[in-house]
Protein backbone atom coordinates (compact mmCIF):
# COMPACT_ATOMS: atom_id res chain seq x y z
CA UNK A 1 0.00 0.00 0.00
CA UNK A 2 1.05 3.55 -0.27
CA UNK A 3 1.07 6.14 2.44
CA UNK A 4 -0.33 9.75 2.69
CA UNK A 5 0.07 12.77 4.57
CA UNK A 6 -1.87 15.99 4.04
CA UNK A 7 -1.27 19.08 6.05
CA UNK A 8 -3.83 22.38 5.58
CA UNK A 9 -2.71 25.31 7.67
CA UNK A 10 -0.72 28.47 7.71
CA UNK A 11 2.40 26.83 7.89
CA UNK A 12 2.23 23.12 6.94
CA UNK A 13 5.65 21.66 7.75
CA UNK A 14 5.66 18.26 6.55
CA UNK A 15 7.99 15.28 5.15
CA UNK A 16 7.04 11.66 4.61
CA UNK A 17 7.99 10.43 8.03
CA UNK A 18 9.90 6.77 7.65
CA UNK A 19 6.30 5.28 8.88
CA UNK A 20 5.18 6.04 5.28
CA UNK A 21 7.91 5.05 3.45
CA UNK A 22 8.25 1.67 4.35
CA UNK A 23 4.70 1.36 2.93
CA UNK A 24 5.74 3.35 -0.06
CA UNK A 25 9.35 2.39 -0.46
CA UNK A 26 9.33 2.58 -4.75
CA UNK A 27 9.44 6.67 -4.86
CA UNK A 28 7.96 9.71 -2.90
CA UNK A 29 6.78 13.56 -4.01
CA UNK A 30 4.95 16.00 -2.52
CA UNK A 31 3.09 19.78 -3.51
CA UNK A 32 3.08 22.86 -1.62
CA UNK A 33 2.12 25.51 -1.38
CA UNK A 34 1.25 28.69 0.98
CA UNK A 35 -0.80 26.49 3.48
CA UNK A 36 -0.72 23.16 1.80
CA UNK A 37 0.91 20.36 1.78
CA UNK A 38 0.43 16.68 0.11
CA UNK A 39 2.81 13.89 0.40
CA UNK A 40 2.94 10.49 -1.02
CA UNK A 41 5.21 7.56 -0.23
CA UNK A 42 4.33 4.57 -3.92
CA UNK A 43 4.38 1.32 -3.37
CA UNK A 44 4.26 0.70 -7.49
CA UNK A 45 2.32 -2.21 -8.92
CA UNK A 46 0.27 -1.08 -11.46
CA UNK A 47 2.55 0.77 -14.51
CA UNK A 48 5.45 0.92 -12.03
CA UNK A 49 7.35 3.24 -14.05
CA UNK A 50 4.84 5.47 -14.32
CA UNK A 51 2.13 6.83 -11.40
CA UNK A 52 4.11 9.15 -8.92
CA UNK A 53 2.33 11.32 -6.91
CA UNK A 54 0.63 13.86 -6.22
CA UNK A 55 -1.35 13.47 -9.54
CA UNK A 56 -2.20 16.52 -11.41
CA UNK A 57 -5.01 17.44 -13.74
CA UNK A 58 -6.07 20.51 -14.43
CA UNK A 59 -6.39 22.71 -11.31
CA UNK A 60 -6.93 19.37 -9.05
CA UNK A 61 -3.54 18.07 -6.51
CA UNK A 62 -4.52 14.48 -5.73
CA UNK A 63 -2.56 12.57 -3.25
CA UNK A 64 -4.06 8.95 -3.04
CA UNK A 65 -4.04 5.69 -1.45
CA UNK A 66 -5.72 2.65 -3.11
CA UNK A 67 -6.97 0.32 -6.11
CA UNK A 68 -9.15 1.53 -8.48
CA UNK A 69 -10.77 -1.64 -10.47
CA UNK A 70 -12.91 -0.18 -12.40
CA UNK A 71 -10.66 2.79 -13.79
CA UNK A 72 -10.05 4.07 -17.40
CA UNK A 73 -7.24 4.58 -18.04
CA UNK A 74 -3.92 4.44 -20.40
CA UNK A 75 -0.85 2.99 -20.71
CA UNK A 76 1.62 5.48 -19.08
CA UNK A 77 -0.80 6.38 -16.38
CA UNK A 78 -2.17 4.23 -13.54
CA UNK A 79 -5.79 3.67 -11.96
CA UNK A 80 -5.73 6.36 -9.58
CA UNK A 81 -5.38 8.65 -12.27
CA UNK A 82 -8.89 8.52 -12.82
CA UNK A 83 -10.02 10.05 -9.64
CA UNK A 84 -9.17 13.56 -10.31
CA UNK A 85 -11.11 13.22 -13.73
CA UNK A 86 -13.91 12.19 -11.98
CA UNK A 87 -13.78 14.79 -8.93
CA UNK A 88 -13.48 17.32 -11.92
CA UNK A 89 -16.54 16.04 -13.42
CA UNK A 90 -18.73 15.11 -9.95
CA UNK A 91 -16.73 16.73 -7.22
CA UNK A 92 -17.48 15.42 -4.08
CA UNK A 93 -19.65 12.59 -5.78
CA UNK A 94 -16.38 11.38 -7.35
CA UNK A 95 -16.69 8.20 -4.73
CA UNK A 96 -19.59 6.80 -5.80
CA UNK A 97 -18.49 6.05 -9.22
CA UNK A 98 -14.91 3.91 -7.68
CA UNK A 99 -15.17 -0.07 -7.08
CA UNK A 100 -11.77 -0.49 -5.50
CA UNK A 101 -10.48 0.34 -2.26
CA UNK A 102 -9.12 4.05 -1.60
CA UNK A 103 -8.37 7.00 0.85
CA UNK A 104 -7.22 10.13 -0.97
CA UNK A 105 -7.18 14.12 -0.50
CA UNK A 106 -7.63 16.29 -3.51
CA UNK A 107 -7.10 20.03 -3.67
CA UNK A 108 -8.05 22.30 -6.14
CA UNK A 109 -5.68 25.05 -6.65
CA UNK A 110 -7.97 27.63 -8.30
CA UNK A 111 -11.02 27.20 -6.12
CA UNK A 112 -9.19 26.21 -2.64
CA UNK A 113 -11.78 23.45 -2.40
CA UNK A 114 -10.57 20.26 -0.43
CA UNK A 115 -12.13 16.66 -1.05
CA UNK A 116 -11.28 13.49 1.36
CA UNK A 117 -12.54 10.02 1.13
CA UNK A 118 -11.97 6.70 2.16
CA UNK A 119 -13.70 3.78 0.69
CA UNK A 120 -16.76 1.65 2.02
CA UNK A 121 -15.67 -1.06 4.12
CA UNK A 122 -12.20 0.65 5.41
CA UNK A 123 -10.24 -1.75 3.44
CA UNK A 124 -7.02 1.53 3.60
CA UNK A 125 -6.46 3.31 6.44
CA UNK A 126 -7.25 7.15 7.06
CA UNK A 127 -6.64 9.43 10.26
CA UNK A 128 -7.43 12.68 10.63
CA UNK A 129 -6.21 15.08 13.46
CA UNK A 130 -6.37 18.83 13.99
CA UNK A 131 -3.91 21.30 16.34
CA UNK A 132 -4.27 25.08 17.04
CA UNK A 133 -4.03 26.26 13.43
CA UNK A 134 -3.59 23.21 11.28
CA UNK A 135 -5.55 20.41 9.19
CA UNK A 136 -3.57 16.83 9.24
CA UNK A 137 -4.42 13.92 7.07
CA UNK A 138 -2.38 10.32 7.14
CA UNK A 139 -2.24 7.22 6.53
CA UNK A 140 -0.96 6.42 9.68
CA UNK A 141 -1.23 7.25 13.34
CA UNK A 142 2.40 7.70 13.83
CA UNK A 143 3.38 9.95 11.18
CA UNK A 144 1.20 12.57 12.51
CA UNK A 145 3.19 15.41 14.92
CA UNK A 146 2.60 14.98 18.71
CA UNK A 147 1.62 18.21 18.88
CA UNK A 148 -1.59 17.79 17.70
CA UNK A 149 -4.86 18.43 19.89
CA UNK A 150 -7.05 15.88 18.35
CA UNK A 151 -6.89 12.49 16.31
CA UNK A 152 -9.43 9.91 15.27
CA UNK A 153 -10.16 7.67 12.23
CA UNK A 154 -12.14 9.18 8.77
CA UNK A 155 -14.39 6.55 9.24
CA UNK A 156 -14.96 4.28 6.45
CA UNK A 157 -17.71 5.49 3.61
CA UNK A 158 -17.28 8.81 4.38
CA UNK A 159 -16.49 12.17 2.27
CA UNK A 160 -16.01 15.20 3.25
CA UNK A 161 -15.87 18.98 1.12
CA UNK A 162 -14.94 21.98 2.45
CA UNK A 163 -12.70 25.19 1.72
CA UNK A 164 -9.60 25.79 2.94
CA UNK A 165 -10.69 27.55 7.08
CA UNK A 166 -13.87 26.02 6.80
CA UNK A 167 -15.14 23.17 9.69
CA UNK A 168 -14.71 19.43 8.16
CA UNK A 169 -17.96 17.70 7.90
CA UNK A 170 -18.05 14.43 6.44
CA UNK A 171 -20.84 12.48 5.62
CA UNK A 172 -21.83 9.36 4.84
CA UNK A 173 -22.12 8.05 1.06
CA UNK A 174 -22.62 4.48 1.43
CA UNK A 175 -26.38 3.31 1.32
CA UNK A 176 -26.86 1.29 4.89
CA UNK A 177 -27.35 -2.91 4.68
CA UNK A 178 -30.38 -4.26 4.59
CA UNK A 179 -31.46 -7.64 5.18
CA UNK A 180 -32.04 -10.20 2.50
CA UNK A 181 -34.80 -12.55 1.61
CA UNK A 182 -34.20 -14.78 -0.97
CA UNK A 183 -32.72 -18.34 0.37
CA UNK A 184 -31.33 -18.99 -3.54
CA UNK A 185 -30.16 -15.85 -5.11
CA UNK A 186 -30.27 -15.81 -8.78
CA UNK A 187 -26.84 -14.21 -8.84
CA UNK A 188 -24.09 -16.61 -8.23
CA UNK A 189 -21.92 -16.60 -5.73
CA UNK A 190 -19.25 -18.28 -7.23
CA UNK A 191 -19.74 -15.40 -10.56
CA UNK A 192 -19.31 -12.74 -8.08
CA UNK A 193 -16.20 -13.89 -6.51
CA UNK A 194 -14.43 -15.15 -9.67
CA UNK A 195 -14.72 -11.46 -11.13
CA UNK A 196 -13.36 -10.09 -7.43
CA UNK A 197 -10.69 -12.02 -8.09
CA UNK A 198 -9.77 -11.30 -11.19
CA UNK A 199 -10.04 -7.74 -11.17
CA UNK A 200 -7.78 -8.02 -7.97
CA UNK A 201 -4.87 -9.71 -10.02
CA UNK A 202 -4.36 -6.29 -11.78
CA UNK A 203 -0.91 -5.07 -11.95
CA UNK A 204 2.37 -5.56 -13.01
CA UNK A 205 4.72 -6.91 -10.46
CA UNK A 206 5.20 -9.98 -8.68
CA UNK A 207 2.14 -11.45 -6.59
CA UNK A 208 0.80 -14.31 -4.16
CA UNK A 209 -2.15 -15.91 -2.15
CA UNK A 210 -1.56 -15.95 1.45
CA UNK A 211 -2.98 -19.34 2.02
CA UNK A 212 -4.05 -21.04 5.39
CA UNK A 213 -5.86 -24.24 3.77
CA UNK A 214 -9.16 -22.69 5.49
CA UNK A 215 -12.42 -22.12 3.94
CA UNK A 216 -11.88 -18.58 2.76
CA UNK A 217 -8.24 -18.76 1.46
CA UNK A 218 -8.60 -21.48 -0.15
CA UNK A 219 -11.74 -20.71 -1.90
CA UNK A 220 -9.30 -17.52 -3.22
CA UNK A 221 -6.81 -19.73 -3.84
CA UNK A 222 -8.70 -21.98 -6.28
CA UNK A 223 -10.41 -18.83 -8.38
CA UNK A 224 -6.95 -17.87 -8.67
CA UNK A 225 -4.82 -20.64 -9.63
CA UNK A 226 -7.76 -21.29 -12.46
CA UNK A 227 -7.95 -17.85 -13.89
CA UNK A 228 -4.30 -16.76 -13.28
CA UNK A 229 -3.15 -17.87 -16.61
CA UNK A 230 -5.19 -15.95 -18.82
CA UNK A 231 -5.58 -13.03 -16.56
CA UNK A 232 -1.41 -12.56 -15.01
CA UNK A 233 0.12 -13.97 -18.67
CA UNK A 234 2.54 -12.44 -16.61
CA UNK A 235 2.96 -14.21 -13.56
CA UNK A 236 1.00 -16.77 -14.52
CA UNK A 237 2.02 -19.29 -11.79
CA UNK A 238 -0.04 -19.20 -8.66
CA UNK A 239 2.72 -18.67 -5.43
CA UNK A 240 1.08 -19.40 -2.05
CA UNK A 241 2.18 -18.51 1.61
CA UNK A 242 1.43 -19.54 4.78
CA UNK A 243 2.99 -19.11 7.99
CA UNK A 244 2.83 -21.00 11.42
CA UNK A 245 4.64 -22.54 14.38
CA UNK A 246 6.21 -25.78 12.99
CA UNK A 247 3.57 -28.30 14.44
CA UNK A 248 0.40 -25.61 13.38
CA UNK A 249 -2.94 -26.32 12.12
CA UNK A 250 -2.13 -23.91 9.05
CA UNK A 251 1.12 -25.26 7.96
CA UNK A 252 -0.37 -28.61 7.54
CA UNK A 253 -3.31 -28.28 5.49
CA UNK A 254 -1.96 -25.43 3.69
CA UNK A 255 0.86 -27.73 2.26
CA UNK A 256 -2.16 -30.66 1.34
CA UNK A 257 -4.18 -27.88 -0.14
CA UNK A 258 -1.57 -26.58 -2.18
CA UNK A 259 -0.78 -29.90 -3.48
CA UNK A 260 -4.53 -30.19 -4.49
CA UNK A 261 -4.39 -26.76 -6.21
CA UNK A 262 -0.86 -27.04 -7.81
CA UNK A 263 0.06 -23.92 -6.55
CA UNK A 264 3.84 -23.47 -5.73
CA UNK A 265 3.67 -23.36 -2.37
CA UNK A 266 6.16 -21.98 0.37
CA UNK A 267 5.41 -22.56 4.13
CA UNK A 268 7.08 -20.43 6.83
CA UNK A 269 7.70 -21.30 10.65
CA UNK A 270 8.61 -18.95 13.30
CA UNK A 271 9.22 -19.52 16.73
CA UNK A 272 7.32 -18.24 20.41
CA UNK A 273 10.16 -16.56 20.91
CA UNK A 274 10.60 -14.73 17.41
CA UNK A 275 7.00 -13.31 17.81
CA UNK A 276 7.49 -12.24 21.45
CA UNK A 277 10.77 -10.38 20.67
CA UNK A 278 8.46 -8.97 17.63
CA UNK A 279 5.67 -7.27 19.46
CA UNK A 280 7.07 -4.08 19.96
CA UNK A 281 7.59 -3.45 15.78
CA UNK A 282 4.65 -5.33 15.76
CA UNK A 283 1.91 -2.76 17.61
CA UNK A 284 4.21 -0.01 16.34
CA UNK A 285 3.35 -0.85 12.66
CA UNK A 286 -0.58 -2.03 13.37
CA UNK A 287 -1.42 1.01 15.63
CA UNK A 288 -3.60 -0.62 17.94
CA UNK A 289 -3.46 -2.20 21.23
CA UNK A 290 -6.73 -4.92 20.22
CA UNK A 291 -5.30 -8.26 22.02
CA UNK A 292 -6.98 -10.43 18.98
CA UNK A 293 -5.29 -8.23 16.20
CA UNK A 294 -2.11 -8.31 17.86
CA UNK A 295 -2.09 -11.81 18.20
CA UNK A 296 -2.80 -12.20 14.60
CA UNK A 297 -0.78 -9.10 13.45
CA UNK A 298 2.24 -10.52 14.56
CA UNK A 299 2.77 -13.85 12.45
CA UNK A 300 1.51 -11.84 9.37
CA UNK A 301 4.21 -9.18 10.18
CA UNK A 302 6.88 -11.64 10.19
CA UNK A 303 5.14 -12.79 6.89
CA UNK A 304 5.43 -10.09 5.63
CA UNK A 305 9.21 -9.60 5.80
CA UNK A 306 9.62 -12.97 3.78
CA UNK A 307 7.47 -11.46 1.04
CA UNK A 308 9.36 -8.60 0.82
CA UNK A 309 12.89 -10.55 0.75
CA UNK A 310 10.86 -12.90 -2.39
CA UNK A 311 9.89 -9.96 -3.85
CA UNK A 312 6.59 -10.38 -3.48
CA UNK A 313 4.72 -6.99 -3.48
CA UNK A 314 0.63 -8.29 -3.93
CA UNK A 315 -1.05 -10.98 -1.92
CA UNK A 316 -4.57 -11.90 -2.14
CA UNK A 317 -6.40 -13.04 1.10
CA UNK A 318 -9.42 -14.53 2.38
CA UNK A 319 -10.23 -11.09 5.01
CA UNK A 320 -13.62 -10.39 5.64
CA UNK A 321 -15.42 -13.91 5.30
CA UNK A 322 -16.21 -14.15 8.32
CA UNK A 323 -18.11 -11.19 9.09
CA UNK A 324 -20.37 -11.34 5.88
CA UNK A 325 -20.85 -14.80 6.23
CA UNK A 326 -20.69 -16.02 9.96
CA UNK A 327 -18.10 -17.74 10.19
CA UNK A 328 -16.48 -17.48 13.47
CA UNK A 329 -17.06 -20.19 16.21
CA UNK A 330 -19.16 -18.07 18.37
CA UNK A 331 -22.04 -17.66 15.55
CA UNK A 332 -23.02 -21.53 16.50
CA UNK A 333 -24.75 -19.95 19.40
CA UNK A 334 -26.67 -16.67 17.70
CA UNK A 335 -30.65 -16.93 18.79
CA UNK A 336 -32.18 -15.91 15.34
CA UNK A 337 -32.38 -14.26 12.11
CA UNK A 338 -32.59 -11.15 12.91
CA UNK A 339 -29.70 -10.95 15.81
CA UNK A 340 -27.46 -12.60 13.07
CA UNK A 341 -28.70 -9.89 10.83
CA UNK A 342 -27.68 -7.01 13.30
CA UNK A 343 -24.53 -9.18 14.64
CA UNK A 344 -23.17 -8.93 10.97
CA UNK A 345 -24.32 -5.26 10.31
CA UNK A 346 -21.66 -4.61 13.43
CA UNK A 347 -18.81 -6.88 12.35
CA UNK A 348 -18.76 -4.98 8.91
CA UNK A 349 -19.18 -1.51 10.67
CA UNK A 350 -16.07 -2.64 12.57
CA UNK A 351 -13.49 -4.58 10.26
CA UNK A 352 -11.77 -1.40 9.63
CA UNK A 353 -10.21 -1.55 12.80
CA UNK A 354 -9.78 -5.30 13.31
CA UNK A 355 -9.35 -7.37 10.36
CA UNK A 356 -8.72 -5.06 7.72
CA UNK A 357 -6.38 -2.67 9.82
CA UNK A 358 -4.35 -6.14 9.99
CA UNK A 359 -4.00 -7.63 7.21
CA UNK A 360 -3.36 -3.69 5.81
CA UNK A 361 -0.47 -2.48 8.22
CA UNK A 362 0.98 -5.71 9.19
CA UNK A 363 1.76 -6.35 5.46
CA UNK A 364 2.36 -2.52 4.56
CA UNK A 365 4.46 -2.20 6.96
CA UNK A 366 6.92 -4.30 4.72
CA UNK A 367 5.91 -2.51 1.48
CA UNK A 368 3.69 -5.66 0.45
CA UNK A 369 -0.28 -4.63 -0.29
CA UNK A 370 -3.22 -6.89 0.88
CA UNK A 371 -6.16 -7.13 -1.71
CA UNK A 372 -8.93 -9.33 -0.26
CA UNK A 373 -11.48 -10.10 -2.82
CA UNK A 374 -14.80 -11.04 -0.45
CA UNK A 375 -14.98 -7.43 0.28
CA UNK A 376 -15.80 -6.30 -3.40
CA UNK A 377 -18.71 -4.08 -3.55
CA UNK A 378 -20.40 -7.16 -5.27
CA UNK A 379 -19.54 -9.84 -2.82
CA UNK A 380 -20.55 -7.65 0.35
CA UNK A 381 -23.97 -6.59 -1.70
CA UNK A 382 -24.82 -10.09 -2.10
CA UNK A 383 -23.90 -11.41 1.24
CA UNK A 384 -25.43 -8.08 3.39
CA UNK A 385 -28.36 -7.21 1.21
CA UNK A 386 -29.27 -10.21 -1.02
CA UNK A 387 -28.78 -13.85 1.17
CA UNK A 388 -30.97 -14.51 3.82
CA UNK A 389 -29.76 -14.58 7.28
CA UNK A 390 -31.02 -17.46 7.77
CA UNK A 391 -28.36 -19.19 5.46
CA UNK A 392 -25.64 -17.79 8.16
CA UNK A 393 -27.35 -19.44 11.06
CA UNK A 394 -25.61 -22.79 12.31
CA UNK A 395 -25.43 -24.16 15.22
CA UNK A 396 -29.32 -22.62 15.82
CA UNK A 397 -30.65 -23.05 12.55
CA UNK A 398 -34.21 -23.94 12.31
CA UNK A 399 -33.83 -27.21 10.03
CA UNK A 400 -31.08 -28.59 12.55
CA UNK A 401 -27.57 -27.95 13.64
CA UNK A 402 -24.74 -27.25 10.76
CA UNK A 403 -21.55 -26.25 10.96
CA UNK A 404 -20.15 -22.64 10.36
CA UNK A 405 -20.55 -21.09 6.93
CA UNK A 406 -22.28 -23.88 5.84
CA UNK A 407 -24.03 -22.53 2.78
CA UNK A 408 -20.44 -21.07 1.77
CA UNK A 409 -19.08 -24.36 2.43
CA UNK A 410 -22.02 -26.17 -0.10
CA UNK A 411 -21.88 -23.13 -2.77
CA UNK A 412 -17.98 -24.01 -3.22
CA UNK A 413 -17.41 -27.56 -2.72
CA UNK A 414 -17.44 -27.94 -6.58
CA UNK A 415 -13.68 -26.30 -6.29
CA UNK A 416 -12.52 -26.51 -3.19
CA UNK A 417 -10.75 -29.57 -1.77
CA UNK A 418 -13.65 -31.72 0.63
CA UNK A 419 -11.13 -31.81 3.76
CA UNK A 420 -11.31 -28.14 3.63
CA UNK A 421 -15.24 -28.01 3.25
CA UNK A 422 -15.74 -30.44 5.83
CA UNK A 423 -13.19 -28.86 8.35
CA UNK A 424 -14.44 -26.75 11.27
CA UNK A 425 -12.98 -23.27 11.58
CA UNK A 426 -9.59 -22.38 13.00
CA UNK A 427 -9.00 -18.56 13.61
CA UNK A 428 -5.80 -17.47 12.80
CA UNK A 429 -4.09 -16.71 15.73
CA UNK A 430 -4.62 -19.83 16.72
CA UNK A 431 -4.63 -22.01 13.45
CA UNK A 432 -0.67 -20.97 13.50
CA UNK A 433 -0.54 -22.65 16.80
CA UNK A 434 -2.57 -22.70 20.00
CA UNK A 435 1.18 -22.91 21.56
CA UNK A 436 1.57 -19.36 20.59
CA UNK A 437 -1.63 -17.93 22.31
CA UNK A 438 -0.32 -19.88 25.71
CA UNK A 439 2.90 -18.47 25.53
CA UNK A 440 1.76 -14.81 25.05
CA UNK A 441 -0.11 -15.41 28.21
CA UNK A 442 2.35 -16.74 29.94
CA UNK A 443 4.74 -14.49 28.94
CA UNK A 444 2.38 -11.29 29.89
CA UNK A 445 1.47 -13.09 33.33
CA UNK A 446 5.17 -13.02 34.03
CA UNK A 447 5.93 -9.20 33.57
CA UNK A 448 2.57 -8.09 34.49
CA UNK A 449 1.67 -8.34 38.14
CA UNK A 450 -1.48 -8.05 39.82
CA UNK A 451 -1.14 -4.90 41.08
CA UNK A 452 0.00 -3.08 37.75
CA UNK A 453 -3.43 -4.65 36.48
CA UNK A 454 -5.17 -3.38 39.61
CA UNK A 455 -4.11 0.48 39.12
CA UNK A 456 -5.51 0.16 34.85
CA UNK A 457 -8.67 2.40 35.70
CA UNK A 458 -6.60 4.94 37.61
CA UNK A 459 -3.83 4.87 34.58
CA UNK A 460 -6.64 4.45 31.81
CA UNK A 461 -9.87 6.23 32.10
CA UNK A 462 -11.05 4.50 28.69
CA UNK A 463 -10.23 1.23 27.34
CA UNK A 464 -9.68 -0.14 30.04
CA UNK A 465 -7.19 -2.86 30.12
CA UNK A 466 -9.34 -6.71 32.09
CA UNK A 467 -6.06 -8.87 31.01
CA UNK A 468 -2.34 -8.72 31.69
CA UNK A 469 -1.69 -9.22 28.40
CA UNK A 470 -4.07 -6.68 27.20
CA UNK A 471 -2.57 -4.57 29.77
CA UNK A 472 0.87 -5.78 28.42
CA UNK A 473 0.39 -4.53 24.90
CA UNK A 474 -1.51 -1.25 25.61
CA UNK A 475 1.90 -0.38 27.83
CA UNK A 476 4.04 -0.70 24.31
CA UNK A 477 1.16 1.51 22.72
CA UNK A 478 1.25 4.40 24.81
CA UNK A 479 5.02 4.62 24.93
CA UNK A 480 5.22 4.57 20.95
CA UNK A 481 2.51 6.82 19.90
CA UNK A 482 2.45 10.24 21.77
CA UNK A 483 -0.56 11.66 20.53
CA UNK A 484 -3.22 13.16 22.55
CA UNK A 485 -6.09 10.79 22.12
CA UNK A 486 -4.23 8.64 20.15
CA UNK A 487 -5.61 5.69 22.66
CA UNK A 488 -8.95 6.36 21.60
CA UNK A 489 -8.28 5.46 17.95
CA UNK A 490 -8.40 1.91 19.31
CA UNK A 491 -11.68 -0.44 19.15
CA UNK A 492 -11.14 -1.93 22.07
CA UNK A 493 -13.51 -5.31 22.85
CA UNK A 494 -13.23 -6.04 27.01
CA UNK A 495 -16.09 -8.48 26.79
CA UNK A 496 -15.58 -10.87 23.55
CA UNK A 497 -15.55 -14.38 22.76
CA UNK A 498 -14.14 -15.94 19.95
CA UNK A 499 -13.88 -12.25 18.58
CA UNK A 500 -17.65 -11.42 19.24
CA UNK A 501 -19.13 -8.25 19.53
CA UNK A 502 -20.08 -7.17 22.96
CA UNK A 503 -23.58 -8.02 22.35
CA UNK A 504 -23.20 -11.14 20.88
CA UNK A 505 -20.54 -12.31 24.20
CA UNK A 506 -24.32 -12.36 25.63
CA UNK A 507 -25.86 -15.06 23.65
CA UNK A 508 -24.88 -17.46 26.19
CA UNK A 509 -24.15 -17.61 29.72
CA UNK A 510 -21.58 -20.04 29.61
CA UNK A 511 -19.64 -17.38 27.34
CA UNK A 512 -19.11 -15.14 30.44
CA UNK A 513 -16.78 -17.99 32.31
CA UNK A 514 -13.67 -17.12 29.81
CA UNK A 515 -14.16 -13.46 27.85
CA UNK A 516 -11.28 -14.15 25.46
CA UNK A 517 -10.77 -13.03 21.60
CA UNK A 518 -9.23 -16.49 21.05
CA UNK A 519 -11.25 -19.44 18.99
CA UNK A 520 -10.49 -21.88 21.19
CA UNK A 521 -12.14 -20.09 24.17
CA UNK A 522 -15.59 -21.68 22.82
CA UNK A 523 -14.17 -24.82 23.38
CA UNK A 524 -12.64 -24.44 27.00
CA UNK A 525 -16.06 -23.15 27.96
CA UNK A 526 -18.01 -26.03 26.84
CA UNK A 527 -15.54 -28.36 27.23
CA UNK A 528 -17.76 -30.21 30.06
CA UNK A 529 -20.80 -31.04 27.18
Amino acid sequence: MCGILAMFGPNPNGSPSNFLKRRGPDFQGFYKENGVYLSHTRLAIVNPESGSQPIYYKDWVVTMNGEIYNAEFSENETDCSWLPKLLDQHGWRAVEHLDGIFSFVAYNKKSKTVIVGRDPIGVTPLYMATSKDTLIFSSLLAAIPTTVLTVAHVKPGHVAEFQLGEVVSFRKWTPEYTIGQEIEPEVSLTTLMTTAVQKRLMGDVPWGILLSGGLDSTIVAAIAAKIAPVARPDYPIVHSFCIGLESSPDIHWAKQVAAELGTCHTSITYTVEEGIQALPEVIRAIETYDVTTVRASTPMWLLGRVLKTRGIKMVLSGEGSDELFAGYLYNLYCPDETAMAEECQRKMDELYAYDCLRANKSLGDWGVEARVPFLSREVVDFAMNTLSPKTKLSGTHPDGKKPEKWWLRQHFKSIVPSSVVERTKAQFSDAVGSAWIDALKEHTNTLISDKMLSTANSKWSHNTPTTKEAYFYREIFENTFKQPQASKTVLYQATSIACSTAVASQWHNNFSKEFDPSGDAIHRVFKEQ
